[in-house]
């Protein structure tokens, strides 16, 4: 009798799958399993079950064990063998990194029962003695909120269970399980009125539910897309045929920070579906719940980030992402993806559509929903996607903001502020109005500057200079964690005059403070966000008028709807404009739109205010008419000449070393190698990145462009197997980047 031989993909470097002797156990494809490798036992996935090997049977070892639940189904590894073949990445670690962690661990995978806490009636907190820190702390939890999740007490503090048994022994507190998925009752929200706009929309995309259909629906903020992508999924849930077969939907999101506006408003209006979230502020034992939850189809909605693309679903019919355009949907380590191409593969592979949604839509996704003329080609390159266009606010009589340029060069600033803006944020102060200043910047300045020597504080781990941040008296480097203190004098020369040059987020807040001190002001950056609930509080606060003030970073610009915010501040703009990478102003153009988004609302105009001494840029030019379409077509036909993406395709080859003389050998060698293949693709040669060092790691790159996406596959699949073979590769740290995003 022939043995069995399971086929498994383990979590190694190496791009190939291990044949194991089943040991006796019973298994199918996708099944986990434990086996010994190297010394020590991993957990693998079963890719292939057959009774032949290319290796000698009794060169292979038996697996150790098999867990009894399949937890890659078909349709996820077609759709993971694309991905290792088009990234050019090892099967086995993209398939172990798409798991959840406790699926990734040598051992079942047990979901424990959850409980949440809620305070007793008639709570008297004398009976807790205030050295009872840790007790204490819960109770104002509690009491600042109805329930608090293992998570939230995670967060409290690691001794969380002792101090919850006591406060149940003394009957202050009441559990109860949380069922990881579950249908909510039914609220009374009423469904808004929808535009003309809205109903075509929502018609085009219902008419062609049963196949692959790529739609951009491209509307600008307000608009109501997210009421679109409720109606839409309610009629497919709704579906006789899909409530029979149990039909999900997938809808991803870029951020964390967006996942509970878009979960609460899923839940009040789809609430007889169950729907769980995937991303990663959820404890492990949540994240397997909702992961299963996903994966057995007892879940008919799901919202995550990035990873939750990847995650299987037994009965997906349609996929949804918002704000498409955004960056945070690249993965920059392991496997480089990018989840909007991944989730249109998924939904091609699926014959299922896709909606992507965006007011400033990626030029790759706007290159594949227009009929651009390629001047360089004399041709012209036609639609791939369907393309819905929502023009007015949703609501009725709600004005887009109006956006001004204010000229630095003709209105110097006063520490940063010109005395336009200064004047109209004291009078949305006298209306009682709210502002939001926005720099992108956090800390307190930039650099740290020496006056007699011209000394500029380094970060000693990378090319790049440290940040002022005066109320820790610290220099931060923002790119590798480094931090050290503020020196008392030049280390160069001696010079005591050092200054802080540059605005940033804390002393912007400072000088504000100082201008308006009988205003309310609070800063929103990571510096001050660290705590889970302090972005939660501050957004309270905000909607009961407690602040006049908001000063942030990007981390505001996303997704919040302020009704009394009636202007936004845009304090530094343009170094993006003249930046040598060549998707900045496309990144500032959305950035500002967005941010831009969040003036006024419903009754109350909005007032953008934008400090350059660049204003006529065409980039400003169509900001202030809100038109991003023809922003987008003109930097599409940069791109077509310039031969840039979308219309062209890149690779990056990026290797790090602390030797640099290791990775110019290695960057050489394979150039070399490149340039001996037959090939219609362009190789460069080596270049150091902007961030010429990073983490103590001597960096460099070497890019790769080709005319089809065609021609660059066709030679990574010869030259990828080639680099790895190199002697010095196993000296240097080295990844490939297709459709690189930074450089």
């Amino acid at each position: 009798m022939l043995p069995t031989i399971f086929s498994i993909a383990l979590d190694v470097p190496l791009n190939r799958l291990f044949d194991y002797l089943s040991g006796g156990f019973v298994a199918q494809v996708g099944n986990r399993v434990v086996v010994p490798f190297a010394g020590r036992n991993l957990i693998g996935v079963i890719v292939d079950i057959s009774n032949q090997s290319e290796y000698p049977i009794e060169k292979l070892k038996p697996v150790s064990h098999v867990f009894d639940e399949v937890i890659v189904d078909n349709p996820s590894f077609r759709l993971l063998n694309f991905c290792a073949d088009y990234y050019h990445y090892p099967l086995g670690q993209a398939l172990i990194s798409t798991l959840p962690l406790r699926l990734r661990q040598t051992k079942p995978a047990v979901s424990r029962k959850m409980f949440a806490y809620q305070l007793a009636k008639n709570v008297d907190g004398a009976l807790v003695s205030p050295k009872k820190v840790v007790m204490q702390r819960i109770l104002t939890a509690l009491h600042a909120k109805q329930e608090v999740t293992e998570a939230d007490l995670a967060l409290i503090s690691s001794s969380w269970r002792k101090a919850i048994a006591d406060l149940k022994a003394l009957n202050l507190v009441t559990a109860h399980e949380v069922v990881a998925v579950k249908a909510t009752l039914a609220t009374s929200t009423t469904e808004p009125v929808l535009n003309s706009e809205q109903i075509n929309a929502i018609e085009c995309v219902l008419a062609l539910t049963h196949i692959f259909k790529p739609w951009l629906l491209y509307g600008v903020t307000g608009s109501g897309k997210t009421e679109v992508y409720i109606q839409v999924l309610q009629q497919i849930l709704n579906q006789k045929n899909a409530q029979e077969i149990g039909a999900q939907v997938l809808v991803l999101v870029p951020e964390i920070n967006l996942t509970p506006q878009l979960e609460a408003r899923f839940r009040s209006r789809l609430s007889q579906f169950p729907l769980v979230t995937l991303h990663s502020n959820l404890s492990e034992s949540e994240r397997l719940q909702n992961w299963l939850a996903a994966s057995s189809g007892a879940a008919k909605i799901v919202i995550g980030t990035r990873l939750s693309v990847f995650t299987p679903m037994p009965q997906l019919k349609m996929i949804v992402m918002d704000e498409e355009h955004d960056g945070s949907y690249k993965q920059q380590d392991g496997m480089r993806y990018h989840a909007r191409d991944v989730a249109m593969v998924r939904a091609k592979q699926l014959n299922i559509p896709i909606i992507l949604g965006s007011a400033t839509p990626s030029l790759e996704t706007w290159f594949n929903a227009k009929a651009v003329p390629d001047l360089t080609q004399k041709n012209s390159q036609k639609p791939q996607y369907g393309l819905l266009t929502l023009t007015k606010r949703a609501v009725e009589n709600a004005a887009l903001p109006e956006i001004y340029c204010i000229d630095i060069a003709k209105s110097p600033t006063e520490n940063g502020l010109s005395p336009l803006l200064i004047k109209a944020l004291q009078e949305r102060i006298n209306k009682g109005e709210q502002s939001l200043l926005f720099i992108n910047r956090r800390g307190y300045a930039p650099v740290l500057h020496c006056n007699a020597c011209q000394w500029v504080a380094p970060c000693t781990r990378c090319s790049a200079r440290l940040v002022v941040h005066l109320s820790q008296k610290r220099l931060k480097c923002h790119h590798c964690g480094h931090e050290q203190k503020i020196p008392l004098q030049c280390p160069s020369c001696g010079n005591a005059d050092m200054r802080p040059v540059g605005q940033a987020t804390q002393r912007l807040e400072q000088t504000l403070q100082t201008l308006l001190p009988n205003a309310r002001i609070a800063r929103v950056d990571r510096d001050s966000m660290r705590n889970k609930n302090a972005l939660t509080d501050l957004l309270t606060q905000v909607h009961n008028q407690e602040i006049d003030i908001l000063v942030g970073t990007q981390m505001l610009a996303k997704g919040h709807d302020f009704p009394n915010l009636t202007l936004v501040g845009v304090i530094d703009t343009d170094s993006a404009l003249y930046s040598p990478d060549f998707r900045a102003s496309e990144r500032l153009f959305a950035q500002l739109m967005q941010v831009a988004g969040r003036a006024g609302r419903a009754d109350k105009a909005g007032q953008v205010l934008i400090q350059t001494a660049f204003p006529q840029h065409m980039l400003f030019h169509a900001l202030r008419e809100q038109n991003y379409a023809s922003y987008a077509d003109e930097l599409l036909q940069e791109r077509l000449v310039m031969q840039f993406p979308p219309t062209r395709f890149f690779a990056l080859l990026r290797a790090e070393a602390n030797d640099f003389s290791l990775v110019q050998q290695f960057l050489n060698q394979a150039v070399n190698l490149a340039r001996g293949l037959k090939s219609e693709v362009m190789i460069y040669d080596p270049l150091r990145p902007q961030m010429e060092r990073l983490k103590s790691m001597e960096r460099a790159q070497v890019l790769l462009q080709a005319n089809t996406r065609a021609a660059l596959q066709r030679l990574l699949k010869v030259w990828m197997p080639q680099i790895r073979a190199l002697s010095i590769a196993a000296k240097v740290r080295w990844s490939l980047d297709i459709d690189p995003l930074e450089f």
